[in-house]
């Protein structure tokens, strides 16, 4: 059975709700004194819709600039009278125009966004050509050319069970951080790790620039991974390293040996996984499929 399924009305139940982001004005997803956050500003909207304190759990963590269209978050069902569209209403009513929760449903009792979550998806995008206003703070401005072939050709190299050590940051990718003592380490499976072009929304790419995006699937990731992974493929675009460099850097399993990081704001939270679904290989970049 899927733990997503909702139980009869003698269960309590709890709320999965799917956000989107703008992550320019937040300082990542989790909550930081001090400064703003999605968790705190959706744990607000959630308290005032509720009339207390509610603890929100979310499926996976954003760093600061990075953006969501498929972020998931399990709270308590907070007014289990509520219909579930008067829900997302009812919630956007006090959220900032920069954050949105797109649909709402109920679920399993037990239902964990983040533990009982089977993939995530990133997608990361790229912008070669001239200055595009439109797509300021969305996607990594670059000047200069890239061999999509190539980091095609690259990212399959990710694909697998593999130690991604080299590409783990905030000090977790080196051989004397203690997540090594951790159950899987910095051990995580590659289910998908693909790059193409792609039509930017603002149309017209082929007479002005080019639109590339990274899609990588996986069962778990750790802090700066997808941007880290982003940054090697950019150096195999670019002509800088060899071709079996990814091979390489997954054999060195120390971030010390890997790429610069690429910046946050080209990267979405796209979906994530539970029970029997699967990704799909989707060449419309349809999030709802």
């Amino acid at each position: 059975m899927d733990e997503t399924a909702a139980t009869s009305s003698a269960e309590p139940n709890r709320w999965k709700l799917t956000v989107a982001y703008d992550g320019r004005d937040f300082h990542g997803s989790q909550r930081q004194p001090g400064r703003r956050s999605v968790q705190e500003d959706l744990e607000r909207a959630l308290a005032l819709l509720a009339g207390r304190a509610v603890a929100a759990t979310f499926a996976g963590r954003t760093d600061r600039g990075v953006h969501a269209v498929g972020q998931v978050v399990s709270c308590d069902d907070l007014v289990p009278a509520m219909p579930d569209a008067t829900i997302v209403r009812a919630l956007n009513a006090h959220l900032a125009d920069d954050l949105a929760v797109v649909a709402a449903r109920r679920v399993a009792a037990g239902f964990h966004a983040r533990y009982d979550a089977r993939w995530r998806e990133y997608r990361y995008r790229i912008w070669l050509g001239p200055r595009q206003p439109l797509a300021r703070g969305t996607v990594w401005e670059r000047r200069s050319g890239l061999d999509v072939q190539a980091m095609d050709a690259g990212a399959r190299q990710f694909l697998g069970t593999h130690d991604v050590a080299s590409f783990a940051g905030g000090g977790e990718g080196v051989p004397w951080s203690e997540r090594h003592d951790r159950p899987r380490g910095t051990v995580r499976t590659i289910l998908h790790c693909s790059v193409r072009r792609v039509l930017p929304w603002w149309g017209m790419a082929a007479e002005t620039g080019e639109a590339i995006e990274i899609r990588v699937v996986a069962d778990g990731f750790l802090p700066r991974m997808v941007r880290t992974m982003a940054g090697a493929l950019v150096e195999l675009g670019s002509g800088d390293r060899p071709a079996d460099w990814i091979s390489q850097l997954l054999r060195e399993r120390d971030r010390r040996m890997g790429p610069v990081t690429a910046p946050p704001h080209g990267l979405v939270l796209w979906r994530v996984g539970y029970g029997d679904e699967v990704p799909v290989d989707d060449p419309d970049g349809d999030p709802a499929r």
